[in-house]
């Protein structure tokens, strides 16, 4: 059976194909527990019943057999059309109704009244069918079999009530005008026909179906919902990273309270993004763009990292929000040394194609910065702010003056140092102390050199190391 691409589906279709599905495991489920049920039925009647009679059984148990197979059989060839969920439905119940009322043809016993056959309790097998009818999941088939049960023994019911010697009390009156020795006589009459337990039969019969129906309801209801909470939080995916996305799916209210915490920021920008996109056409600037920031979001959310937003054609990149880790500095340096190894598997795909290779620049520093929400109720956003982002800012700047990739603070590695990451340090130079713009002073800063992959040459630092 052929099932569609489910990325390729819209929610409702999703929900549909989910709920289709569903409902195979459970015809598959429904007919291995009938043929388990089945053997164990045959073993009983084995020793319940004596050779002859207990043939005509078998031939009963086959024809359930049949009924449970032949759903399967249909969808695995694919002939399978919705009506026949409740095609089999009313067969089932029809069987069990003619076994529960016909004589066995082989037995060398009289057979009992068929007023008789009426009072045994035979009736309890349609709750077995009514609970298999759940496992379509679809509360139509289930209030369907129901109704098919109670017309298949409502008809069996007015067929032994319909024969010459068969009576009943339709009137209250009539029972309340016996005493009570007629009336227990009444009862105990192998041609009387009891009305009052048949229309309780039927009654609880729909009652129950009815019932199971609003279950089966309620279970689709939930599914529906839980999908279009996964919707959302799928929606919520393509601006958030997946942290922020836990953190906002979880609460009702707004990202915690403004505070001010130690976080790693790293900054990533394209490197004379101007003159790569000039006299290209719009499509393959922006084709150029989806390109790059598939990459950065891809390795951000590899290491825990937020990515905050998109900057054009750069992109402002947190650790440690919206709540702190144990290893924020150290996956902060790792996230820049695989954006680098990316970069260079992306750069010799363009080769392949003739485009110009991408060259970036990247910042990463550590510190206090203030993160909470701005904005209104109706629109807002979780920020990011303080010197520490401006810092991670001016050092991605500072990569075209040092003429390097990656530019780190001093106060990132020694945040790496703090958190046992001394492995990350690999690559990295110290350099001279470096102005930033806006702030007083110099800054310690290193370089960060990543090992060239097939041997291209990587890019080096023109500022000689301290």
């Amino acid at each position: 059976m052929a099932t569609p691409r489910s990325d390729s589906l819209s929610a409702n279709e999703r929900v549909q194909h989910a709920f289709a599905e569903e409902e195979y495991r459970g015809l598959l489920l429904a007919t291995r527990v009938r043929m388990v049920a089945l053997a164990v039925i045959a073993a009983w009647l084995t020793v319940e019943n004596p050779f002859p009679e207990i043939f005509f059984y078998y031939g009963v148990l086959i024809g359930f057999g049949v009924l449970g197979i032949a759903p399967l059989a249909l969808r695995r060839a694919g002939l399978y059309a919705p009506w026949q969920r409740y095609l089999f439905a009313l067969l089932d119940v029809s069987l069990t109704t003619i076994v529960i009322m016909a004589p066995n043809p082989l037995s060398h016993q009289p057979a009992l009244p068929p007023q008789l056959r009426l009072r045994l309790g035979n009736d309890l097998y349609f709750y077995v069918f009514l609970t298999a009818a759940m496992l379509t999941y679809s509360p139509r088939v289930v209030l369907w079999t129901g109704f098919s049960a109670a017309i298949a023994w409502s008809a069996a019911s007015l067929w032994v009530l319909s024969l010459p010697d068969s009576f009943a009390l339709t009137r209250r009156a009539q029972w309340r005008a016996l005493t009570y020795n007629e009336a227990v006589a009444t009862l105990l009459n192998l041609h009387f026909v009891n009305l009052q337990t048949w229309g309780r039969q039927v009654v609880v019969l729909l009652i129950v179906a009815g019932s199971l129906a609003a279950v089966v309801w309620r279970a689709r209801r939930l599914v529906m919902r839980q999908v279009e909470v996964e919707r959302q939080r799928t929606n919520l995916s393509r601006y958030f990273s997946p942290n922020m996305v836990e953190e906002l799916a979880g609460s009702d209210e707004p990202l915690r309270a403004t505070r001010t915490q130690s976080i790693a920021v790293l900054f990533v920008d394209i490197a004379g993004f101007t003159t790569l996109s000039a006299n290209r056409p719009p499509q393959a600037v922006i084709g150029l763009l989806r390109e790059f920031h598939r990459l950065i979001a891809r390795t951000v959310f590899e290491h825990d990292g937020t990515l905050d937003k998109y900057l054009g054609d750069g992109a402002l990149v947190t650790f440690g929000t919206p709540r702190v880790g144990a290893h924020d500095a150290t996956n902060a340096i790792h996230c820049a040394r695989a954006i680098i190894e990316a970069l260079a598997s992306l750069n010799h795909t363009r080769a392949e194609r003739g485009e110009p290779a991408i060259r970036i620049g990247i910042g990463v520093h550590y510190g206090p910065a203030v993160l909470g929400d701005i904005g209104d109720e109706q629109r807002l956003e979780f920020a990011v702010i303080g010197d520490t982002v401006n810092v991670a800012s001016r050092l991605q700047e500072l990569t075209r003056v040092v003429g390097t990739d990656v530019l780190v603070s001093h106060d990132l590695v020694d945040a790496v140092r703090a958190e046992d990451g001394a492995a990350e340090l690999t690559g990295l130079t110290e350099i001279a102390p470096q102005t930033i713009r806006g702030r007083d002073g110099t800054l310690r800063a290193w370089t960060l050199t990543v090992p060239p992959a097939g041997g291209t040459k990587p890019h080096q630092s023109s500022t000689p190391p301290v």
